[in-house]
């Protein structure tokens, strides 16, 4: 993060910003105007994908 309205991005996690909303916006909707608990929020969906993988199947 270079600039103060940029994307959050830890590994494979990306919250990307909102102008409307003055925030952060989560997988579910949810906006955290606070850019260190934004980024705290990555942090630990980022360790729970690694902990946690997603399977995908071939079809």
């Amino acid at each position: 993060m270079k600039h103060k309205k940029d994307s959050i991005r830890v590994g494979e996690v990306t919250l990307p910003y909102s102008v409307n909303a003055r925030g952060w916006r989560t997988p579910n909707n949810r906006i955290i105007q606070n850019p260190l608990k934004a980024q705290r929020y990555a942090e630990v969906m980022n360790d729970a994908l690694k902990s946690n993988p997603i399977k995908v199947r071939a079809a």
